[in-house]
């Protein structure tokens, strides 16, 4: 008997007037635009977040939160231009932060050889090794959701063609829950115990000659960016816990962000004692900014890769109901 043939889930291949067939789009542009969007939004971040902590410190309020708004926008265009072109860019802006993070702990001043005042007030905050970890861990989290989201387009394929096919009984499409609430336990837990790491030691690991830092506050720092790389890398089973975690820390962060202007606002003195070193409130907002904008553009990348997947196989009309392995073109 003759084998029936397998789908090639590819799609057809277009072809040029002649009837060629044109291989497949470069995405060297892409690659290159997206790192270059990282390289200069990492940047933009840092001086909008802390110049927004610098206007909070001094009464400012409304511009503070104009500022804030402004690294709000960043964030969101940058991660829908990686979600768009490639993942690369994320992992770009996040090399970025973190050599600026590495420079910090060489110069012999630590964060007091910033060129501006609100830079040498704003680093030992943590905000910096904040935006390497989380924006280094969505990159990855961004390129595994991508796949998933391919994944997922073959995956319905397959249950439509085995739902036309008499006599088969259809199996249901399986449930994420479990990646929904593994996401939400794992980014909370990692990102509050990661915080709560800075804020011992990394203080005194970034001021002059390393103060009195200790090699355990180094290893508390490292710990603190793995920690954050892996609650961002999860977004790429599922994006429920960045995107709740990240708004549950910005309004978390709001009490000392308005308590700067109006120090009877409930629950200051007590974010204080757990941010000594961050008055205002503008590293917790910050890192709620990036987490929800990371977990955003995981699942724009997601749902993006599934439709454009969906539409290569239904392009093809299928011959038999068994549908071949996919072998469409990994995109990062």
């Amino acid at each position: 008997m003759t084998p029936a043939p397998s789908l090639d889930v590819r799609g057809p291949s277009p072809a040029s007037p002649g009837g060629a067939p044109l291989a497949p789009r470069p995405r060297r542009v892409d690659y290159l635009l997206a790192v270059a969007v990282g390289v200069a939004a990492a940047p933009a971040t840092m001086v909008l977040l802390g110049t927004a902590s610098s206007l909070a410190a001094a009464d400012r309020l409304p511009l503070a939160v104009l500022h804030l708004a402004l690294a709000l926008t960043v964030c969101a265009a940058a991660q829908w231009f990686f979600a768009v072109r490639s993942s690369l860019g994320g992992l770009a802006a996040g090399l970025v932060a973190l050599v600026a993070q590495v420079a910090v702990l060489l110069s012999p001043q630590g964060s007091q050889s910033a060129p501006t005042p609100w830079a040498r007030t704003f680093i030992p905050t943590g905000t910096l090794l904040v935006t390497a970890g989380v924006l280094l861990g969505g990159s990855w989290g961004m390129r595994y959701a991508r796949r998933a989201g391919r994944d997922d387009a073959r995956l319905a394929v397959r249950l439509t063609a085995a739902d036309r096919t008499m006599g088969v009984t259809p199996s249901a499409p399986p449930s994420r829950r479990r990646d929904h609430g593994m996401s939400l336990i794992v980014t909370a837990a990692t990102t509050v115990a990661a915080l709560a790491l800075l804020q011992h030691g990394y203080a005194d690991l970034v001021g002059p000659l390393g103060d009195s830092a200790s090699p355990v506050d180094s290893l508390t720092t490292l710990g603190a960016l793995v920690l954050l790389a892996l609650g961002a890398f999860v977004t790429g089973r599922s994006t429920l816990g960045a995107r709740a975690t990240g708004p549950l820390l910005g309004l978390a962060g709001l009490p000392a962000l308005l308590g700067g202007a109006r120090p009877a606002v409930p629950g200051t003195e007590a974010l204080v004692r757990w941010l000594p070193h961050d008055p205002t409130g503008v590293g917790l907002i910050a890192t709620g900014i990036l987490l929800t904008t990371v977990g955003w553009g995981a699942h724009l990348a997601r749902h993006r890769s599934r439709a454009e997947e969906l539409v290569g196989l239904r392009s093809v009309e299928p011959t038999t109901p068994a549908l071949g392995a996919a072998h469409s073109q990994e995109a990062s």
